[in-house]
């Protein structure tokens, strides 16, 4: 269940073509954060092919304001206050992701915590899930016997 907070940044509106808004910002903890910022650094190259660019992590503000122009792997790797930072940090925003971007991490990320929040973001027939099989089929109700 999403907190008041979150519910109220939730996004998740119906648009022309029964399209989907992206579901606005994802949440981790800080015990979380080393396993999606390696996930960043090993998808890079993969992100800026696909998707024509990186996607922005929250953390990124902690080297404000001797940030890089852009944020590269090997920045990541020589520069680590970010791991530091959000080490024991709860409840934090790790992205905020458009519905396109949203279908490419479903297809890409295989982060646990990633999977759980698209399940409770989207509904089971949503475009984004076709093909995947690590969604989960519904539930259906068993048929009465007579």
């Amino acid at each position: 269940m999403l907190s008041d907070m979150h519910s109220k940044e939730l996004v998740c509106f119906r648009l022309k073509n029964n399209n989907m808004a992206g579901i606005d910002k994802t949440y981790i903890d800080g015990k979380e954060y080393p396993l999606y910022r390696q996930w960043w650094i090993d998808n890079y190259d993969k992100m800026k092919k696909e998707i024509g660019d990186y996607i922005w992590l929250y953390t990124f503000s902690s080297f404000y304001p001797n940030e890089p122009e852009e944020f590269t792997p090997e920045f990541l790797l020589n520069n680590t206050q970010d791991l530091k930072k959000y080490k024991n940090v709860n409840d934090f925003p790790i992205w905020n992701t458009s519905e396109k971007v949203d279908k490419w991490l479903i297809k890409n990320c295989e982060i646990q915590s990633f999977r759980n929040r698209m399940l409770e973001v989207y509904s089971h027939e949503w475009v984004g899930f076709k093909g995947q099989k690590w969604i989960p089929k519904p539930k259906l109700k068993p048929k009465c016997c007579k």
